[in-house]
């Protein structure tokens, strides 16, 4: 097939989509879950480019129950769900509200993780699910859905609000939500004489180290106050950790690995 001119909108082949949308109600649990990963792949760009498709995907998806006599709407399809709505994003106004709804009714774990990772792919247009995002980070249980809150919440609301709520979180008794925090917080702020400290801090912690190694290999050179702390890491006994270590300080500062002998 010869490349799209340039400008062209990328569009769903429709009779593809169709028997997507028709297949949703197929009595087998495997056809119906097939069918919405199938949608879910599609695009931000293909939605865009297809309008009549978000339409009818929002009305079969949204007000899905399953074919006649099914109970099992199960976890597996509605996390497809969160990711389809995710795609479509801003192309309808029914997502935000019902990437919300999943967040407040579903009890699945996986189910909410996806929406909420969807809140954060959509962005600046789902500033209206900051409040819950916020909630979710002080209030929940599972500090993974914690983490993915933190990350969102730094997309759909980088604000001052938001840049506050993530200097506190930094201190947070979970290292990997503190580390979630310190990232979102140098991807809204750009400020590593706050963000490098509290890395620093988790490096010393077993369970965070391997994580804020990683965060700190990701500012790169805007990391150099870790590098002492990233030297003095370089000497642990555990291989991993020192091989991670190592590519942190080549991407933060090639002349100080060197001088420490790391290659």
């Amino acid at each position: 097939m010869p490349p799209l001119p340039r400008g062209r909108p990328r569009k769903i082949n429709l009779r593809e989509f169709n028997n997507y949308i028709e297949r949703l109600t197929d009595p087998d649990p495997e056809v119906r879950w097939s069918s919405i990963r199938s949608l879910a792949l599609y695009t931000c760009a293909e939605w865009e480019g297809t309008p009549d498709a978000v339409t009818a995907t929002i009305t079969a998806i949204v007000n899905f129950e399953g074919p006649p006599g099914s109970k099992d709407r199960n976890g597996m399809f509605r996390t497809e769900v969160a990711k389809a709505l995710g795609n479509i994003g801003i192309h309808s106004t029914a997502v935000v509200p019902e990437l919300l709804r999943i967040l407040r009714d579903d009890a699945d774990r996986e189910v909410r993780a996806e929406a909420i990772r969807s809140l954060g792919k959509i962005g600046e247009g789902a500033k209206a699910a900051s409040r819950a995002l916020g909630t979710i980070l002080k209030q929940d249980s599972e500090d993974s859905l914690r983490g993915e809150a933190v990350r969102a919440l730094a997309r759909v609301d980088p604000s001052a609000a938001t840049t506050a709520t993530l200097r506190a979180a930094l201190d947070d008794a979970s290292g990997h939500v503190g580390i979630c925090a310190a990232e979102a917080l140098w991807q809204v702020a750009h400020e590593p004489d706050e963000v490098v400290p509290a890395l620093i801090v988790r490096l010393k912690q077993p369970a965070s180290r391997h994580a804020a190694t990683q965060v700190l290999y990701r500012m790169g050179p805007a990391a150099k106050a870790a590098i002492p702390a990233l030297l003095a890491a370089s000497k642990d006994k555990d291989r991993m950790f020192r091989e991670s270590v190592a590519m942190a300080l080549k991407k933060i500062d090639p002349n100080a690995a060197a001088k420490a002998g790391i290659k």
